[in-house]
């Protein structure tokens, strides 16, 4: 294998060195089996070795083929639900307690990338969320609001300030979070993948599984060329089950996202409209989401799709940038585009369950994904090696049905209708 079986993208061609694992040959037992190379199955993967658990992973193509190893690569607390829905729906004690599972992620990810010594910097604070409306009370409310309850950290930039940062009239106030962060997360997952595997963990590429089944009192996986006989099995496979189990597929559904990284743009021209090393967000539903990478690179997402795959991502993301910077227009240069499939809940929280004894799930991790995954290998690490039951908050979001394929057809529809307030301001 080799850096070309991923999909072509800015973090795949960062990597320094290409180790790959070889795929599953005959049978092996094991503690834990856990399905999935993603952020979801190496953290997990990654909890059960620390707790002296042996565990085998098994990954259908590369450790960070999918969404995992090709995202906005920006490390931020809370999830895609977000903190006042959280406390409308479950009340805001276990909403805090949610919010809580995921700031502590942000700081073990943090130590993780300290204490193994993983290369997937430059690491670089802050976040900066800005406002398309001229409405500064109700930023500074929400802001409050969201310090108050949850101890969030944020400051209130005025609009002098965010433009001194983003050179454009687009936007107005803006949000920063001191404690959010950006790297490159294909190069951290690889990292989490090096340090599962010196701590005894076994991983396999290649070996999609083909079928679970129960066998006395084990689990058994199967691939194309062998098994994984194990005490658990933890499916931690996103939208990529293919058939696995429909339980699981049926409550979920895919969300398409689009980046673009350009060609190192003139350092002047630059700083003429992206002055700032800090992560971008916009608050529109359908926001756009961008940091400026080493050698001015910019990376450039957003959109939403959940059936159509632009002909042109590189132009429609290019589109979108001089819609917000026009002073760039003729001195950016599409060098890589790619897409993400996204695994998305009716709800917009993460699966993470057991369906039956010994028969876990870990998944549904689409928008925020690089926290939570990192909180749920911890919850489903710690429920296994020591029958923890934190991982029980998030019963109360259930595998509630997503429609199947309909449900795609609802979910789009939905984002038209989001698109169409971005666009009418209401």
């Amino acid at each position: 294998m080799s850096p070309a079986d991923y999909v072509d993208n800015y973090y795949v061609r960062s990597l320094a060195e290409d180790r790959h694992y070889p795929a599953l040959n005959g049978t092996v037992e094991t503690d834990v089996c856990v399905i999935g190379g993603g952020l979801a199955g190496i953290n997990t993967a990654l909890g059960l070795a620390e707790r002296g658990k042996n565990v085998v992973l098994i990954e259908s193509r590369r450790i960070g083929w999918g969404a995992s190893g090709r995202n906005a690569g920006i490390v931020a607390k809370g999830y895609s639900a977000g903190e006042a829905g959280l406390a409308r729906s479950q009340g805001l004690k276990d909403a805090q307690k949610l919010v809580s599972l995921t700031k502590n992620a942000r700081k073990l990810i943090r130590k993780r990338i300290a204490e193994f010594n993983i290369d997937c910097g430059p690491v670089i604070d802050g976040v900066l969320t800005v406002s398309w409306r001229d409405k500064p009370e109700a930023l500074r409310q929400y802001i409050a609001q969201a310090n108050g309850n949850f101890d969030l950290g944020f400051e209130f930039w005025p609009r002098e300030r965010v433009r001194s940062h983003c050179l454009t009239e687009k936007y107005f106030d803006g949000i920063f979070s001191p404690h959010d962060f950006q790297f490159n997360p294909l190069r951290y997952l690889r990292g989490l993948a090096r340090v599962v595997a010196e701590r005894g963990g076994k991983i396999f590429e290649g070996s999609a599984a083909l079928k679970i089944q129960r066998e006395g009192g084990s689990w058994v996986v199967h691939t194309a060329a062998g098994k994984v006989k194990a005490q658990h099995v933890v499916l931690c496979c996103a939208i990529y089950m293919e058939g696995l189990d429909r339980r699981l597929e049926n409550a979920a559904f895919p969300v398409q996202t689009y980046m673009m990284a350009t060609a190192p743009v003139d350092e002047h021209i630059l700083k003429s409209a992206i002055n700032t090393r800090h992560a971008i967000y916009d608050t529109r539903f359908c926001s756009d989401y961008y940091r400026v990478l080493p050698d001015n690179r910019v990376l450039w997402g957003g959109r939403v799709g959940l059936w159509a795959h632009p002909q042109d991502i590189a132009g429609a993301m290019l589109h979108d940038m001089l819609k917000v910077y026009p002073q760039l227009a003729g001195h950016v240069t599409p060098e890589v585009s790619w897409s993400g499939m996204m695994c998305y809940a009716p709800h917009k929280m993460p699966q993470i369950g057991q369906l039956e004894p010994g028969y876990w799930y870990n998944t549904g991790f689409g928008g925020h994904g690089l926290c939570p995954t990192t909180a749920g290998g911890e919850m489903i690490a710690a429920a296994i090696a020591g029958d923890d039951k934190t991982y029980q908050a998030f019963a109360p979001f259930g595998l509630s049905y997503a429609g199947g394929r309909a449900g795609r057809y609802v979910a789009q529809m939905v984002y038209w209708w989001w698109r169409a307030r971005d666009f009418m301001e209401i």
